[in-house]
């Protein structure tokens, strides 16, 4: 019988909670919406953190005992290897159960229709039994497909198996067209296998061999042990631990490379860390930016608390009498304490009932944001039981927060004996408590607005500095030939027909090809620039190779000339330098004219500078100056690339012309999408545009909670203090006395907050300055717009209570209980 009492008596609770919170739905329903939407803001981070840093992916057999394995450059970030140097590790290691490659591949599908653009992935052939993937029809890749000699065979993934092939189970075992190539399809996976990663989605799986014939290239990649190309994982071994495959690894790369005699510049380490979601080398950014975006939310969080803590104490004060009546005809303080905390959980369970479904919007209001990146980013967010759980134990956690107090507070009252006996030395620990809750308020609202002042701030100064080019009226869109599967003279035509089709357009003033976009987190080394008195491997700069019309296009000043029709692959092997490889080539002196040797083993030859560009931004704003070498696309063949046009006019009919440009060189090849070049700037700048947003946001709803605590308790206060300040006015003080004690009291409050949250926002200054391109610790101009923000939401707070009080008729007030 005990169970079902106490049970009995916590629906009790719970009921008489609800009719106690369904009787004020003003204070009810501002407080579950301030609630909910910190406890979506919060699910929505975790869930995100969740899925791409903490969980493994789903659709692997036992995916806790994968790891993630590649090279090491002096850091902790994981990076790629070779493929000769996979083969030896997958020998060697004895820790593992099965080591898997792969590389991304982008796709032309030419099944059903027109050609369109997939997602490809190269894998060894240990990859799904490594994995432990099982098909949904037909056969998974084995050993023996990635071999020289195997015959081409594929497999498609379950979404692909539905896009592209219509979801006809008779198409396996028959041949694919795909860059020109025929394949066979051998099996389609599993339906809840997306790959290893959480972030991308490949559509078709090949054998790493299959790369020459996908790309109609060598095969050196497979023999040259300086080509690091493969991204690698595995499994542990039953009973071994990490720490026990990282020393081995660390062993193992000894071994080779006192066994090939890698040069002292070449040689790196071997790592391992736990598979997830994303790649190990991106999860120390994404973990610190999110750290500080949970920070951010946990303080509006708490400012929601303390706001409605303030008010249910207000509120327990109010229902002193009630309780201590309730208290003097013998209910105990544990019942009451109960009954007043199940008003504070049913706030805090609907909040994080409302803060589940603001969750799910926004995870599919960022899932459908379209990114201007290289192959699609498609993240696997679920909201599944760990965020459920998180959500409503962070909705248990926060009704510890708000609720505790006041009912404690009330529960301790005194039961009543005479009439209206009131307890003066409550009342003054009451206001005091009340003071203390308005003070934090103002303390944690002022850091959020110095942190979207800081986080505006550097978006605002990261948006005009000086890139070196100009991306206004500049269309790009990717023209990628390396999945056509033709050769390399018969790229080169189609890529000089598309410049002359895209170039005759009326709108268009100037048109290029780019093998990477500016600013679009891509790098590229070909070699190192061999110097008289340099260390053949201490000048190793990034490159781009671009076509003539490339500096033209996105104005970037030019001291020589660029490219032009005369840089031909027959003829004076030449180069575009930017000023810090200049001055590396020519000290003081005139670089233009001058020769250097470039490249590496039989593609080194003799670059001429014909140009010398200013320093600019290539892959990322935050970079430092960096020596930067530009090569003609003429002599330095490069299949995959990018257009980018400078128009008169950026119409949205220019994207229907420049697929109607593509069509005319070749029907066979998918068509992209345009995007104006300032997208792949914005993308760029996305971290700052989150953390400004979201810091916004929060720190606005923060200003309102504020507000209202700083006007709630002054309210209260001249609501308390009417019978005493109607007595004085009636003896004779003035009213303009009686205002400014009131503004005094609040400003006292406001000023106190002020300090305490600039001293809080200097630590966060420090913090985003760290993390975020353009943020600075010494931006005064922020620190002081927060605090006259808050100073100027403050004074109306103070104001309409003072002059409440005033107000004040002193016979109504002697009438006031």
């Amino acid at each position: 019988m005990e169970v079902p009492m106490r049970l009995q008596a916590l629906l009790h609770d719970l009921a008489g909670g609800a009719r106690s919170l369904l009787a004020r739905p003003a204070f009810t329903l501002i407080a579950v919406l301030t609630l909910g939407l910190s406890i979506g803001a919060h699910t929505t981070l975790f869930g995100i953190v969740n899925a791409l840093l903490l969980s493994p992916v789903s659709g692997i057999g036992q995916p806790d005992r994968l790891v993630e394995i590649g090279s090491t450059h002096g850091g902790s970030d994981l990076d790629s290897i070779s493929y000769p140097d996979f083969v030896d590790i997958a020998a060697s290691a004895h820790t593992l159960d099965g080591l898997y490659a792969y590389a991304i591949e982008p796709l032309n599908v030419s099944e059903r229709g027109d050609p369109q653009r997939a997602l490809g992935m190269l894998v060894s052939g240990s990859y799904f039994s490594t994995l432990r993937v099982q098909p949904a029809f037909g056969r998974l890749l084995a050993t023996a497909d990635d071999t020289a000699d195997a015959p081409p065979a594929v497999v498609a993934s379950h979404a692909a198996w539905q896009k592209y092939l219509g979801a006809d189970p008779a198409l396996v075992g028959r041949t694919l067209s795909i860059n020109g190539r025929s394949f066979t399809l051998v099996g389609v996976a599993a339906s809840d296998f997306h790959g290893q990663l959480a972030v991308v989605a490949p559509d078709f799986y090949f054998p790493l061999h299959s790369r020459a014939l996908l790309r109609e290239e060598s095969s050196d990649l497979f023999t040259q042990r300086n080509s690091q190309w493969l991204l690698a994982g595995g499994r542990l071994r039953d009973g071994a631990t990490l720490t026990q495959v990282q020393t081995e690894l660390t062993t193992i790369r000894q071994r080779l490379d006192a066994s090939y005699a890698t040069p002292d510049a070449d040689k790196a380490g071997l790592g391992a860390a736990w598979l997830r979601g994303i790649p190990a080398a991106m999860r120390g950014p994404l973990g610190a930016f999110s750290g500080l975006l949970f920070v951010m939310i946990g303080m509006i969080l708490l400012v929601a608390s303390i706001n409605i803590a303030g008010l249910l104490i207000a509120r327990g004060e109010q229902r002193r009498q009630e309780i201590a009546i309730r208290l003097a005809l013998g209910a105990s303080r544990m019942r009451v304490f109960r009954q007043l905390f199940a008003e504070s959980l049913l706030l805090a369970l609907t909040a994080g009932v409302l803060g589940v479904l603001l969750a799910t919007w926004w995870r599919d209001l960022l899932l459908h944001i379209d990114l201007p990146t290289p192959f699609p980013i498609t993240p696997r967010i679920p909201i599944d039981l760990p965020v459920l759980l998180f959500a409503f134990a962070l909705a248990a956690l926060t009704a510890v927060l708000f609720g505790v107090l006041p009912a404690l507070r009330a529960s301790r009252a005194a039961p009543a004996t005479h009439g209206n006996l009131v307890d003066s030395r409550n009342d003054r620990r009451g206001t005091r408590l009340r003071e203390t809750l308005v003070v934090a308020q103002i303390t944690l609202t002022l850091v959020l607005l110095i942190g979207s002042g800081l986080f505006v701030r550097a978006l605002q100064r990261a948006a005009v500095i000086d890139t070196g080019f100009d991306a206004q009226r500049v269309l790009s869109m990717d023209f990628d030939l390396e999945p056509s599967g033709y050769a390399q003279d018969h790229r080169a035509r189609l890529q000089t027909d598309f410049l002359a089709q895209v170039r005759a357009i009326a709108d268009v003033e100037h048109a290029a090809l780019a093998a990477l976009l500016p600013l679009s987190f891509n790098r590229m080394s070909l070699g190192c620039v061999a110097l008289p008195g340099v260390d053949a491997h201490a000048l190793c700069p990034d490159v781009n190779v671009v076509s003539d019309g490339f500096f033209q296009t996105l104005a970037m000043p030019l001291q020589g000339r660029g490219f032009n029709a005369s840089d031909r692959a027959d003829g004076t092997a030449v180069a575009v330098v930017n000023e810090t490889l200049a001055r590396r080539i020519a000290g003081d002196g005139d670089a233009i004219g001058r020769s250097f040797r470039y490249g590496e083993g039989e593609q080194a030859r003799t670059l001429t500078v014909i140009g010398i560009v200013p320093d600019g931004k290539y892959a990322s704003l935050g970079e430092q100056r960096t020596p930067f070498l530009f090569l003609p696309l003429a002599q330095w063949p490069f299949a995959s690339t990018s257009l980018v046009a400078r128009v008169k006019h950026d119409s949205p009919a220019l994207q229907g012309v420049l697929a109607q440009a593509v069509r005319n060189v070749d029907r066979t090849l998918p068509i992209a999408q345009s995007h104006p070049l300032q997208d792949t700037l914005a993308l760029s700048l996305l971290p700052q545009r989150i953390a400004g947003i979201v810091a916004a946001a929060l720190g606005s709803l923060g200003l309102l909670l504020a507000a209202i605590g700083l006007y709630g308790l002054l309210a209260f206060h001249v609501a308390s203090r009417t019978r005493e300040i109607g007595i004085r006015l009636s003896l004779g003080a003035a009213p303009q006395r009686i205002l400014h004690e009131v503004l005094a009291r609040g400003g006292k409050l406001v000023g106190v907050g002020l300090l305490l949250g600039s001293a809080l926002g200097v630590g966060l200054a420090l913090l985003a300055s760290s993390l975020l391109f353009g943020a600075r610790f010494s931006d005064v101009l922020a620190f002081v717009m927060a605090g006259g923000l808050i100073a100027l939401v403050a004074f109306p707070a103070c104001y309409l209570p003072a002059r409440q009080a005033v107000r004040v008729q002193p016979v109504v007030a002697l009438r006031h209980d």
